[in-house]
């Protein structure tokens, strides 16, 4: 099997913020969140690994039901990511929660059963939710 490389930089800006870039193009500045020093009205790296967890779902969804014949009107997912905070030294990720917006293009019950089992071979297949070790709501 292939290994595959993916790469984000971080360059510090100045204080606390940080600017992303993936294959030098500048994606968005960050910040740690105000209760760790961060300042307020930025993106925080909490956010941006629950967006990466929605687009990783969404993207592996929309694969799969293009090869199950699936036909979508629209597509969301959210995700939200609980961080535990026993102190600095131990910050822990706790829970993930998926939800998943599906509009169908025909919607009854065929495909509806057709969309629940293509949910749960994304949730199977989505590497970035394979690495993940904690528990899943």
């Amino acid at each position: 099997m292939p290994v595959f490389t993916f790469e984000g930089t971080a360059t510090w800006k100045s204080g606390t913020e940080c600017d992303l870039s993936i294959k030098g193009k500048h994606i968005i500045t960050v910040s740690p969140p105000p209760e760790f020093g961060g300042k307020q009205g930025y993106c925080v790296p909490e956010e941006i690994f629950a967006a990466s967890l929605a687009s990783c779902m969404n993207t592996i969804f929309l694969l799969i039901a293009k090869n199950s014949q699936l036909n979508l009107k629209n597509l969301e997912t959210k995700t939200t990511v609980k961080m535990d905070a026993e102190s600095l030294e131990k910050l822990i990720f706790t829970h993930i929660h998926f939800d998943m917006k599906i509009k169908l293009e025909k919607d009854d019950e065929w495909n509806r059963k057709k969309a629940n089992t293509v949910f749960k071979k994304t949730e199977k297949i989505c590497p970035l939710r394979q690495s993940w070790e904690k528990r899943f709501q």
